[in-house]
């Protein structure tokens, strides 16, 4: 009895937060009815704002996210919905490894233009490490890996925290560029505190005449 109560509380410390990336995506899904919402201070590329985002579970395996960019400059820039659909998941105690298939749309209101979305996610959440990789393309082909790692294993329900180092391609065609971006997150009950810098380390010449350079995000979440 005690050595399984002690396996169900390895589970539940390790995934009463699904852990994402922070500049790629990640297979997690939030529990069916559950609501989440961020607000995310963004800057990079000449640009910087505040992006709302809601996220909802249709089911265990199924949620739907909407997301806005509002510019501090010229408000609303840009709007979209996708559905993250976990197709497979295996448990092991204190392991979780899933993959998702995301499908979704986004429109970049000053182009007047809406673009599709379609992604692959795998992922793997343990009590130590974190990995990560994706490939999305939206107007743009994105490709992302990431590694993190808790430094210190938390009981369930204390404060948490997880630093992440990705790797961030992107190309759309006429530019290439590559960022090395150190991350962290930091998680308390359901408020969860995170962000990180995208550092350009390759970037051709047309990324860098439009303006390709270092980014920032820093958000607080909320799940109920």
């Amino acid at each position: 009895m005690r050595g399984s109560l002690a396996i169900i509380l390895l589970l539940l410390g390790a995934y009463s937060w699904s852990h994402e990336p922070i500049f790629g995506l990640g297979p997690r899904t939030i529990f069916k009815g559950g609501v989440g919402l961020e607000n995310a201070y963004e800057r990079g590329d000449r640009e910087e704002g505040i992006a709302t985002e809601v996220l909802y579970g249709i089911t265990e395996d199924l949620s739907f996210t909407a997301v806005v960019f509002n510019t501090f400059k010229d408000g609303t820039e840009a709007f979209g919905v996708r559905l993250k659909y976990r197709v497979w998941k295996r448990d092991t105690p204190g392991i979780q490894d899933a993959f998702s298939v995301i499908v979704g749309l986004r429109n970049e209101v000053r182009e007047d233009r809406t673009m599709g979305l379609f992604g692959l996610a795998v992922g793997r959440e343990s009590r130590r490490w974190y990995f990560f990789g994706d490939i999305r393309m939206s107007g743009k082909l994105f490709l992302d890996g990431a590694v993190g790692i808790r430094p210190w294993l938390t009981e369930y329900l204390k404060p948490d925290l997880v630093l992440l180092s990705e790797l961030n391609w992107e190309s759309d065609g006429s530019y290439r560029a590559f960022f090395v971006s150190p991350a962290f997150f930091f998680t308390y009950r359901n408020v969860a505190v995170k962000g990180g810098v995208q550092i350009p380390s390759y970037r051709s010449d047309e990324a860098i005449r439009r303006g390709v350079g270092t980014r920032s995000t820093l958000s607080v979440e909320f799940h109920f």
